[in-house]
């Protein structure tokens, strides 16, 4: 860990006004590839070819010490179980659904804010609820505590680009006080603190008109600075709290403001989410905007219905360009914790000797010295890696993104994290 500490965030700009207004576009398609990888895990298949699926039928489930379900987002037969590179970047198998367009769905029950916190509990883990701010961690296994005091929904999306869950919110105002509230009865919480970045004043206002019966709800106008959306940053923010592992050591739950929209509105509609919300945007991209998709939906598919690549070549992330993941090919799928698709220019950068300015440091988030575990890596001193809490990196590019010399960084970090994890093997 580093010994001083200095900002640890920065305000970066947001590139948002691209899709933060205009219209949500919302698109069909003829077959989805729903893929069964699950975190870091894989779901087994629970169909075979030639079934015939309703929305909400369960096609696969993981079978490790979670339950995840996974569901049909589309009503017609199974064509295919195949491997595909996942957007987590791993081969995965994918059932491959014929849509027949019927949308003809399968009924779960439902929950209400009369349901007890063991209800809703239930309900989350019936449905496959998982958290949609990119983690993907099972609901029902954060909310099984009795140690919450404080929930915290997360609506800071603070990477460039991304404004699904805003424009979400915007468009689900009613399910999102439902979700909120929902959320607030299962974390058995005394207060619940939204936090959103203070330049969205109108929805904050909105929001605050939303809430104002409720005592215990309260939104929190936070400053637009990068990872203010992170967990442990959050947390500090709001509750001037540090925790070692998870939220829940400081007393609080934190939830993405999407998830709470997913839980009111699969309530509502007594089927399991089968489409998603998806910012297509970039500094590429022929019109920019939020697309409303099936669960399994190419990405291909999306870029299409916004315009396509303004210049080939065209670099593609999943997710924000700070934490999000390059791939190669456009036919990996939206997942339910799909919140971005990105089309870039390639840009190639002079890398150049360290300065040893201390930036990384003064930036970092997580208190540590990236200087140095670079430095580790490219020495090969995996003695000297194991003392650098490594494995406390998440990844979030800031020390890529502040470094003058361009140094990657974020990937000679997630590079020694894989020497270290051959090491303990």
């Amino acid at each position: 860990m580093a010994f001083l500490i200095g900002p640890m965030q920065k305000r970066i700009r947001g590139h948002k006004e691209a899709t933060e207004t205009n219209e949500i576009l919302k698109i069909h398609c003829d077959e989805v590839a729903i893929s069964l990888a699950i975190g870091s895990h894989t779901a087994l298949p629970c169909v075979n070819v030639g079934d015939k699926v309703k929305i909400g039928d369960l096609i696969g489930k993981r079978d490790d010490r979670f339950y995840v379900p996974v569901f049909s987002s589309v009503s017609g037969e199974v064509v295919a179980i195949e491997k595909r590179m996942s957007a987590g970047l791993r081969p995965a198998d994918h059932v491959i659904i014929k849509n027949d367009h019927a949308d003809r769905k399968k009924e779960f029950s439902s929950i209400s804010l009369e349901s007890s916190k063991e209800e809703i509990i239930n309900y989350m883990k019936e449905i496959g609820l998982i958290g949609q701010g990119g983690a993907g961690f099972p609901s029902y296994l954060k909310y099984s505590t009795d140690k919450c005091e404080t929930l915290i929904i997360n609506a800071i999306e603070c990477e460039p680009y991304i404004t699904a869950d805003v424009r979400n919110i915007e468009e689900n105002m009613e399910y999102f006080k439902d979700g909120v509230k929902l959320l607030l009865k299962a974390s058995n919480a005394k207060k619940c603190l939204i936090g959103m970045k203070f330049i969205h004043a109108n929805l904050i206002t909105k929001l605050n008109e939303l809430f104002k019966d409720e005592e215990n709800i309260e939104v929190v106008a936070c400053k637009d600075v990068y990872p203010m959306g992170w967990e442990r940053t959050l947390v500090y923010t709001l509750l001037h709290k540090r925790y070692d592992k998870l939220p829940i050591e400081a007393g609080a739950i934190v939830s993405n403001a999407t998830t709470a929209i997913t839980l009111a509105k699969t309530s509502e509609k007594k089927c399991y989410q089968y489409e998603r919300i998806v910012t297509v945007s970039g500094d590429n991209i022929a019109k920019p905007h939020n697309v409303i998709c099936r669960i399994g939906t190419e990405i291909k598919d999306l870029i299409k219905a916004c315009g396509g690549p303004k210049n080939d070549p065209a670099v593609i992330v999943m997710g924000g360009p700070m934490m999000g993941t390059c791939v190669t090919k456009d036919t990996v799928t939206i997942t339910p914790i799909s919140n971005a698709v990105n089309v870039f220019e390639p840009k190639e950068y002079q890398e150049y000797p360290c300065l040893r300015c201390g930036r990384c440091v003064e930036h970092c988030p997580s208190s540590l010295e990236p200087v140095t575990i670079t430095e580790a890596y490219r020495f090969n001193d995996v003695d000297r890696l194991s003392t650098l809490h490594v494995n406390d990196c998440v990844e979030c590019g800031m020390c890529t993104y502040i470094c003058p010399s361009k140094i990657e960084v974020t990937e000679m970090i997630r590079r020694a994290k894989k020497v270290m994890a051959l090491r303990k093997k």
